[in-house]
Protein backbone atom coordinates (compact mmCIF):
# COMPACT_ATOMS: atom_id res chain seq x y z
CA UNK A 1 0.00 0.00 0.00
CA UNK A 2 0.99 3.14 -1.03
CA UNK A 3 1.85 6.10 1.85
CA UNK A 4 -0.55 9.25 1.19
CA UNK A 5 1.84 12.51 3.02
CA UNK A 6 -0.63 14.06 5.50
CA UNK A 7 -0.08 17.83 3.73
CA UNK A 8 -0.46 18.52 0.25
CA UNK A 9 2.38 20.30 -1.73
CA UNK A 10 2.43 23.97 -2.03
CA UNK A 11 4.16 25.03 -4.77
CA UNK A 12 4.94 28.87 -4.96
CA UNK A 13 3.57 30.55 -8.13
CA UNK A 14 6.79 32.02 -10.05
CA UNK A 15 4.47 35.13 -11.60
CA UNK A 16 3.24 36.33 -8.87
CA UNK A 17 5.05 39.56 -7.43
CA UNK A 18 6.15 39.87 -4.00
CA UNK A 19 4.76 41.85 -0.91
CA UNK A 20 5.44 45.50 -1.61
CA UNK A 21 6.07 44.74 -5.42
CA UNK A 22 4.43 46.10 -8.43
CA UNK A 23 4.25 45.73 -11.86
CA UNK A 24 6.19 48.56 -13.90
CA UNK A 25 4.43 50.60 -16.28
CA UNK A 26 7.13 51.91 -18.91
CA UNK A 27 6.91 55.77 -19.17
CA UNK A 28 6.98 57.80 -22.31
CA UNK A 29 9.52 60.29 -23.08
CA UNK A 30 8.78 63.65 -25.04
CA UNK A 31 10.82 66.20 -27.04
CA UNK A 32 9.49 69.73 -26.71
CA UNK A 33 10.41 72.33 -29.74
CA UNK A 34 9.35 75.61 -30.35
CA UNK A 35 7.96 75.76 -34.01
CA UNK A 36 7.18 79.85 -33.79
CA UNK A 37 7.48 82.29 -31.95
CA UNK A 38 4.43 81.30 -29.41
CA UNK A 39 4.20 77.82 -30.91
CA UNK A 40 5.51 74.61 -28.35
CA UNK A 41 5.62 71.48 -30.41
CA UNK A 42 5.57 68.46 -27.87
CA UNK A 43 6.66 65.23 -29.81
CA UNK A 44 5.80 61.74 -27.63
CA UNK A 45 8.21 58.21 -28.38
CA UNK A 46 4.64 56.49 -28.81
CA UNK A 47 0.88 56.93 -29.35
CA UNK A 48 -0.77 58.73 -26.37
CA UNK A 49 -4.28 59.50 -25.02
CA UNK A 50 -4.55 63.46 -24.44
CA UNK A 51 -7.32 64.41 -21.98
CA UNK A 52 -7.67 67.56 -20.81
CA UNK A 53 -4.38 70.49 -20.88
CA UNK A 54 -1.41 69.47 -20.26
CA UNK A 55 0.48 70.27 -16.91
CA UNK A 56 3.52 71.30 -18.46
CA UNK A 57 4.75 75.14 -17.54
CA UNK A 58 6.63 77.87 -19.78
CA UNK A 59 7.87 80.71 -17.31
CA UNK A 60 6.10 83.63 -16.94
CA UNK A 61 3.52 82.41 -20.20
CA UNK A 62 -0.22 81.48 -20.06
CA UNK A 63 -1.38 78.38 -22.19
CA UNK A 64 -3.96 79.73 -24.62
CA UNK A 65 -4.72 76.54 -26.36
CA UNK A 66 -3.85 73.08 -27.44
CA UNK A 67 -4.90 70.68 -30.40
CA UNK A 68 -3.36 67.26 -30.76
CA UNK A 69 -2.16 67.09 -34.43
CA UNK A 70 -1.40 63.35 -34.12
CA UNK A 71 -1.15 59.90 -31.63
CA UNK A 72 2.35 60.93 -31.11
CA UNK A 73 2.64 64.89 -31.34
CA UNK A 74 0.30 67.69 -29.27
CA UNK A 75 0.50 71.44 -30.27
CA UNK A 76 0.57 74.28 -27.85
CA UNK A 77 0.09 78.16 -28.64
CA UNK A 78 1.11 80.36 -25.17
CA UNK A 79 0.36 84.17 -24.36
CA UNK A 80 3.69 85.10 -25.71
CA UNK A 81 7.25 84.30 -27.10
CA UNK A 82 8.74 81.21 -25.60
CA UNK A 83 12.05 81.35 -27.01
CA UNK A 84 14.65 81.68 -24.36
CA UNK A 85 12.25 80.41 -22.33
CA UNK A 86 12.57 77.72 -19.30
CA UNK A 87 10.14 74.80 -19.65
CA UNK A 88 8.50 71.81 -17.40
CA UNK A 89 7.04 68.79 -18.26
CA UNK A 90 5.94 66.88 -15.14
CA UNK A 91 6.67 63.31 -14.91
CA UNK A 92 3.01 60.82 -14.27
CA UNK A 93 0.74 63.89 -15.78
CA UNK A 94 -2.25 62.55 -15.14
CA UNK A 95 -3.79 64.16 -18.36
CA UNK A 96 -1.71 62.17 -20.46
CA UNK A 97 -2.04 58.20 -20.65
CA UNK A 98 -0.27 55.42 -23.30
CA UNK A 99 -2.53 52.76 -24.63
CA UNK A 100 -0.59 50.28 -22.63
CA UNK A 101 -1.29 52.01 -19.56
CA UNK A 102 2.66 53.98 -19.11
CA UNK A 103 3.09 57.42 -18.04
CA UNK A 104 4.80 60.24 -19.11
CA UNK A 105 8.76 61.11 -17.58
CA UNK A 106 9.38 63.92 -16.69
CA UNK A 107 11.51 66.49 -18.98
CA UNK A 108 12.47 70.21 -18.39
CA UNK A 109 14.76 72.67 -20.17
CA UNK A 110 15.20 75.80 -22.54
CA UNK A 111 13.66 76.57 -25.69
CA UNK A 112 16.40 77.60 -28.14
Amino acid sequence: MATLTTNPVHRRNRRRLGRNQYPSQASVSVAVTSSGTTNATLTFARPVTVTGNLHNTVATRTLVSQTQVSPTVVTQVWSGNVAGLAYAVPAGDPSVGTYQGGQVAGQGGTFP
